[in-house]
């Protein structure tokens, strides 16, 4: 079973605020700024508004939409009493991003019986205790329980039967198989291949000459075959934010206020997550595109001032041209799990500890935010940088 949570950002947005029902919605920022839609109402998509689009392309298409920052802390949220609703409904769940899940129902018949009324009964069950839509797939493996909850965004929620898989892909148009991006649809398009059943149809080992490990793995997918199995959990390997400015800037003081907001939301997500990191890595993006990293080390930490301090070295160390800047990120890789007591702290890293907790306690009761660094206001004087995730 695959679920989809359908226009997930707009609709917890939409439990926040309820007057933004029925109106033309997108999340990502602020029309004038730099970033991309996040997320986006049926209402707005109407208009021609999808997400990866730029904000200010989709204010030209509809001018008349409600424009909202996106709250990533509340999507968190929403996401893991998802999670935790579908946990107890199947023994074996995968979270595969924020909005979307796959259930392992494989030897639970005794249990369940008849699986359509199982599913449609814990879809109601979501509905009515987190009232969030969604849809779901039902199939055999997980790319076609994929493209069934695809598909059924259209048509309602859909059971592939066992056997169908290849005759439900073939007239479905290529790019709903997942891996296949706007590049390879146009290069199959150019080749008269529109469908997948075009490409079941053509011999694997052109396929795989023509699109390598990839191609294979395609052709495999158009006949239904996936063998990719659902796992349960999912190391994190690193955590990260990027700040896109609205204009260029030149001013480092900007760039630093920039860079303490990122380390900060990064430190947060490293505590919400009960995760250390030793390791930091600073992504600099000049206007004319020209990108530069840098990577620090530290002992393994989830403080604010101490990811800033590696930061901000960093910056000083790549900062090399006097060019303006358009992006500036912050990601942190080799995490381990915080099993840490407070009286293993020293007296003056205890009352650190406990002071980002509180402060991490009114971000998630007030927003990201009500708490913020002086420093961070003081750049947004000099210009006021739109954050992207």
């Amino acid at each position: 079973m695959h679920l989809d949570m359908d226009t997930f950002f707009v609709s917890v947005e939409r439990l926040l605020d309820p007057s933004l029902t029925g109106r033309p919605v997108i999340v990502g920022g602020a029309p004038y700024q730099r970033g991309v839609v996040a997320g986006c109402s049926r209402e707005a998509r109407v208009f021609g508004v999808r997400s990866g689009m730029p904000l200010r392309r989709a204010y030209e298409l509809c001018p008349r939409a409600v424009f909202i920052p996106p709250n990533y802390i509340h999507y968190a949220e929403y996401s893991e009493r998802v999670a935790e609703l579908l946990a107890e409904a199947a023994p074996v769940c995968e979270k595969a991003s924020v909005d979307e899940f796959y259930l392992d129902l494989s030897g639970c018949s005794r249990a369940i019986a008849d699986e359509e009324s199982w599913c449609s009964r814990l879809k109601r069950e979501i509905v009515g205790t987190l009232r969030l839509p969604l849809t779901y797939g039902l199939a055999r493996n997980k790319l076609v329980a994929k493209v069934a909850t695809s598909v059924g965004k259209r048509l309602g929620d859909l059971r592939v039967p066992d056997g169908t898989e290849r005759a439900f892909l073939a007239p479905h148009a290529v790019r709903v198989l997942p891996g296949v991006g706007d590049v390879m649809e146009r290069e199959l398009t150019a080749m008269g291949i529109r469908c997948i059943g075009d490409i079941a149809r053509m011999n694997r080992r052109l396929f795989t000459h023509m699109y390598g490990v990839v191609g294979r793995t395609l052709h495999e997918h158009a006949c239904g075959v996936d063998e990719t199995p659902i796992v349960p959990y999912r190391r994190r390997k690193s955590v990260g934010a990027e700040c896109t400015f609205a204009e260029d800037v030149l001013e480092p003081r900007t760039i630093l206020g920039a860079l303490r907001d990122l380390t900060a939301r990064v430190a947060g997500d490293l505590r919400r997550r009960r995760f250390l990191t030793r390791t930091l890595t600073f992504k600099l993006r000049y206007a004319d595109f020209v990108t530069v990293t840098k990577t620090a080390h530290c002992d393994y930490t989830g403080m604010d001032h101490v990811l800033y301090r590696l930061a901000e070295r960093c910056f000083c160390e790549v900062y090399t041209r006097r060019v303006r800047v358009r992006l500036v990120g912050v990601s942190v890789s080799d995490l381990i799990e915080d099993y840490s007591q407070l009286p293993l702290f020293r007296g003056d890293e205890e009352r650190l500890v406990r002071l980002y907790r509180s402060i991490d306690e009114v971000r998630r009761r007030f927003g990201s935010g009500a708490v913020t660094y002086g420093s961070v206001l003081e750049g947004r004087r000099c210009g006021d940088p739109a954050v992207s995730p």
